[in-house]
């Protein structure tokens, strides 16, 4: 059947192309627009994104505006390699590139896919699920590129630029009102000081009511408010002197992410012994919006920082610096049984009441400093060299049933890190066309932990320091048959430094023992065109990865009522896949993009694994471990496409022109466990979104969109949990739900002075 489909889609995607070339070719005549130049710094210097041998989905600011995205998790619906993770919290959420990111819940772990803004990397994971608020334009690298972005890209990067001060006076005011209860304003002003100091402004603040029903307090949960500013200032110290100053400030409260009942034993009970009915009054399907708690869960994250960024222009050398600090404030209540069952009253008597919890808290500290000196573009060569540092501290407490023999946990970590590194890059032309790149990082890390276990009282301290080294690089070779088509081929090395495994029950063991480093090993191929007179946009792309010691996280609750939470070393694991992205004009009204990716996703080896819930030894399970071979990736669909389309009509003598975008993104079916769970297993869907409204001519003073999402109200999920090691071995599967879940409509307001 999968083959089937794989021939379908490959048909589909190959007639769609030709259905674009002949259109294209047809209207050759009359066409006078052509495609706008996308510049990107995918390698740390100002590049055509079709000039580079790197492939780079670059999505402009104009894009997210006409589709509406207003937060990362939405980016998925543009770059088929990418997937988001969604938990029951920001922190157990990740984004994936290529079937590869991180999931886990140590605050000594990295990601996979770095997330960076404005040249400043987030530590961790919880960061990168944020809004997008006065974005410039948002560059996804896909493949490893720790070589010019460090140990935390052995996936990918998602690499956002904000806007920077305008040298005319301009603001703007944006209102946003749906039919879910969702209230947003966004205002920006930007403008001159003085002849050689610029300013800009941001402000946002937004409020949307919940759509989960917790049925025990009669409220729904899932709602958010949030608000934040954004400064920046722009000085031309003199002619060969710039400097950026930007200064932020964000707070996002929420009560995200309530678990809803998929399936459920009528019987179960919490532990299997707990006397209470789990989910009186409540259907459990895939489509149930409703649970039962007594509190939470409750999410609350506070971002804010600084960073200066100087460029120094040096008779056409440029010397850039880049210092910054950050500092991110997360804490997060959870009900632990995901009941309103008194599991309290029954284990002491009535002595103390409600449910199983848990409380969290954590706060990052970052600071960073970049030197990079950029060559100009020699005659046959130019290169780029740097130096990095980065030191960053993460504190977190966390406390779950305290006073019970029931997987309790009290204990309070503090994760260091500290590192640098010396990188550079080199660009050989031999001929006008074909030239050849090479780069080389050298990495240094120093990590320790500190951690205090409080459990009944009994304080243990545990203590641990650690360093690592790693040399890697990347190599490329490009050609230019013409001035529209390019052919390149890439190697290139990921590397994802070691870690400690901070969990309840963390031991000395641990942490004389850190986890490995991930490290990979790419290979891609690519070609990227722009044809018919810049009016077809036409790239493809086929890459093999093979991963070394991926790090992973494995949960199981003991005999006992022990809850164990390891991360572990992936023996190996494989990615391979084919990329391509078009765009085509077609008119001067209609443009069309289509974007689809195969990827095989696949674990190899990996000795040792958990077993999932309630697997036999028939099927695999031996002493609570199996070994998975040629298991599949979680949250990895091999086929994934989205399909664009935009009109505007000038409306004849209107003082405003009309326009329509229609988008839709189809994914293929997705297991959400490592542990190849048979039961958390998601059918393919697709999703529609439509935009239609007017934008005044003269001057671009206003614009008005209405807007739906969920066109066909496609219901879908973002994780599936597996609870039966919770409920006794009884039947207790999950869902959690996005927000894009449900249809939903609203309207945009948008006005320029």
């Amino acid at each position: 059947m999968k083959g089937l489909l794989r021939s379908a889609l490959l048909h589909t995607t190959i007639t769609g192309f030709a259905l674009f070339s002949l259109l294209a070719t047809g209207i050759a005549s009359a066409q006078t627009r052509t495609l706008e130049e996308v510049v990107v710094t995918a390698q740390k210097r100002a590049q055509s994104v079709q000039d580079i041998p790197l492939a780079v989905s670059a999505i402009s600011a104009e894009t997210i505006a006409k589709l509406g995205i207003v937060d990362t998790t939405e980016l998925v619906r543009l770059t088929p390699s990418l997937t988001v993770a969604q938990g029951d919290n920001k922190q157990n959420s990740s984004f994936r590139l290529r079937g590869i990111g991180t999931d886990v819940f140590s605050i000594g772990v990295e990601q996979s896919v770095a997330f960076i803004v404005d040249d400043v990397a987030a530590v961790q994971a919880g960061q990168a699920i944020s809004n997008l608020v006065d974005i410039e334009r948002i560059e996804i690298l896909r493949g490893p590129q720790s070589t010019l972005f460090g140990k935390s890209a052995s996936a990918g990067v998602v690499n956002i630029v904000t806007k920077a001060p305008t040298e005319t006076f301009e603001g703007s005011v944006e209102l946003t009102a749906t039919d879910d209860d969702e209230y947003k304003v966004l205002a920006a002003i930007s403008g001159p000081i003085s002849d050689n100091l610029g300013y800009r402004l941001t402000g946002h603040w937004s409020d949307r009511e919940g759509y989960i029903n917790n049925l025990s307090i009669g409220e729904d949960v899932n709602d958010s408010e949030s608000k934040g500013l954004r400064g920046k200032l722009q000085w031309s110290a003199s002619e060969t002197v710039e400097a950026d100053f930007s200064a932020y400030w964000s707070k996002e409260e929420t009560t995200c992410c309530a678990l809803t009942w998929l399936d459920l034993d009528p019987d179960a009970k919490v532990f299997g012994i707990v006397p209470g009915e789990i989910a009186e009054g409540i259907t459990p399907s895939d489509e149930n919006y409703d649970f039962r708690s007594e509190d939470g869960p409750v999410d609350s994250s506070e971002n804010s920082g600084a960073n200066v960024r100087v460029n120094i222009d040096l008779n056409d050398f440029i010397l850039t610096s880049i210092t910054a600090y950050d500092n991110w404030e997360y804490a997060n209540d959870g009900d632990v049984d995901f009941s309103n069952v008194d599991v309290f009253g029954f284990f002491t008597g009535g002595a103390v009441q409600g449910g199983f919890f848990s409380e969290s808290n954590t706060e990052t500290d970052f600071i960073s400093q970049e030197f990079r000196l950029q060559s100009p573009s020699f005659d046959n060569y130019d290169y780029l060299i740097g130096a990095y540092y980065a030191k960053a501290e993460t504190d977190r407490s966390f406390l779950r049933n305290p006073g019970l023999p029931i997987i309790p946990s009290d204990w309070s970590g503090v994760s260091e890190t500290e590192s640098y590194a010396l990188f550079g890059q080199f660009t050989w032309r031999f001929t006008e066309a074909t030239s050849v790149t090479g780069g080389l990082r050298f990495n240094n890390e120093d990590i320790s932990v500190d951690y205090l276990d409080q459990i009944n009282s009994l304080d243990q301290t545990v203590s641990g320091d650690d360093s690592d080294s790693e040399v890697l690089g990347s190599l490329s070779l490009q050609h230019f048959s013409s001035d529209e088509v390019m052919f390149y081929a890439r190697y290139a090395q990921g590397y994802k430094g070691q870690a400690y495994d901070i969990t309840s029950g963390f031991t000395q063991v641990k942490a004389d023992n850190p986890v490995a480093p991930e490290t990979s090993d790419s290979y891609e191929i690519g070609v990227k065109s722009t044809l018919w007179d810049q009016r077809l946009l036409l790239n493809a792309t086929a890459f093999y990865t093979k991963y070394e010691d991926y790090q992973a996280q494995s949960t199981a609750v003991t005999s006992d009522g022990e809850l164990v939470i390891n991360i572990n070393n992936v023996g190996e694991l494989e990615t391979q896949g084919i990329e391509l992205e078009s765009k085509v004009l077609l008119g001067d009204s209609l443009t069309l993009a289509f974007n689809t990716s195969y990827i095989d996703a696949v674990v190899k080896s990996f000795e040792g694994a958990n077993c999932f819930p309630g697997q036999t030894e028939a099927e695999g399970c031996s002493g609570g471990t199996q070994d998975i071979v040629d298991g599949e990736l979680p949250n990895a669909p091999e086929w994934k496409y989205s399909i664009i389309a935009d009109y505007s009509n000038d409306l004849g003598d209107m003082s405003f022109y009309g326009f329509i975008n229609f988008s839709y993104t189809w994914q293929d079916d997705l297991n959400f466990s490592l542990n190849q769970n048979p039961l958390t297993k998601h059918d393919s869907y697709g999703v529609a979104n439509l935009n239609l409204g007017i934008n005044e001519k003269a001057s671009d003073r206003y614009r008005v969109t209405l807007f739906v999402n969920n066109l066909t109200d496609e219901n879908y999920r973002s994780g599936i949990g597996d609870l039966r090691q919770l409920y006794g071995g009884a039947t207790s599967l999950t869902n959690i739900f996005g927000r894009g879940s449900q249809r939903y409509a609203g309207v945009r307001l948008k006005f320029n002075f």
